[in-house]
C-alpha cells in the first residue's frame, strides 16, 4: 500500500507539473579529462595526472520558465588516472634511458540531475549525480633500454576490502556551463567533483574519489 501510495504521488506530481513544463530532449559528446583523488595512510597522491576519455550521453530538459529548468539524461563516460614517468642515466659510460606509463579506465553510466539557470544563449547547471561503473582496466607499460614490457588489469569491483579494487557506485556533485550557438546545436563545459569514497575498507585517511573535466558539443532536437 506505501508502494501504490508513493507511484499515485509521483504520477500526480508529474500531471500537475506538466501543465507549465515544457520538455525538449537531446545528445551530447564530447571528451573526459578525470584524475582519481587519492590518499593513503593520510598522504595525499600527488603523482597521478589527467587521463583523456570520453563522454557521450542523452538528456532531457524540462523548462518550468524562460529561466528555471530541470536536466537529467544518461552519460556514458570513462573516468579514472594515469602515471608517466622516464628517467635516463648513464651506467659504464652507456645512456640507459626508462620509461614507465600507468593508465587506470573505468566505463562509467551515469545519471545526473541538475538545476538549469538559462540566461538568454548561456546557461548554468548545478546538482547531484549517480554513478554505476560497468567494466574497468589498468594499463602497465614499462620500457628499459629499449625493451618494452605490457601488461593489462581487469579490475574487481565491489565493497569486499580484500577482494575488490575499487566500489562499483559513485556519487557527487556536478557543475557546468554552456552556450547555445542556435535552436539545435551547443557547447558545454562542466566539471564533476567525487563525493563516494571508493576505496574498499576505506576511511578518512585512505580514500579514492574521481574527479573530472568535461566538454561536450549538445545537440537538441
Amino acid at each position: 500500500m506505501k508502494k501504490l501510495g508513493f507511484a499515485l504521488m509521483g504520477l500526480l506530481m508529474i500531471s500537475s507539473t506538466s501543465a507549465f513544463a515544457q520538455a525538449s530532449f537531446g545528445v551530447k559528446a564530447g571528451l573526459n579529462f578525470s584524475n582519481m583523488n587519492a590518499k593513503y595512510a593520510g598522504n595525499k597522491d600527488d603523482d597521478a595526472k589527467f587521463k583523456p576519455g570520453i563522454n557521450i550521453g542523452a538528456f532531457a530538459d524540462i523548462a518550468f520558465s524562460d529561466m528555471l529548468g530541470l536536466e537529467t539524461g544518461l552519460n556514458i563516460e570513462t573516468k579514472g588516472n594515469m602515471y608517466k614517468d622516464k628517467d635516463e642515466e648513464e651506467v659504464l659510460g652507456t645512456k640507459i634511458k626508462t620509461k614507465y606509463k600507468q593508465t587506470t579506465n573505468i566505463l562509467y553510466f551515469t545519471i545526473p540531475v541538475d538545476v538549469k539557470l538559462t540566461f538568454g544563449n548561456i546557461y548554468v547547471l548545478a546538482g547531484p549525480y549517480v554513478g554505476i561503473a560497468a567494466t574497468g582496466k589498468t594499463k602497465m607499460k614499462s620500457e628499459f633500454d629499449g625493451h618494452e614490457d605490457k601488461h593489462d588489469e581487469s579490475l574487481e569491483f565491489g565493497n569486499d576490502e580484500g577482494k575488490s579494487n575499487l566500489k562499483r557506485l559513485d556519487a557527487g556533485l556536478g557543475v557546468g556551463a554552456g552556450y547555445e550557438i542556435n535552436d539545435n546545436l551547443g557547447v558545454r563545459l562542466g566539471y564533476d567533483l567525487g563525493l563516494s569514497n571508493l576505496l574498499p575498507g576505506g576511511d578518512k585517511d585512505n580514500s579514492v574519489k574521481n574527479g573530472s573535466i568535461n566538454i561536450a558539443a549538445t545537440f537538441k532536437f
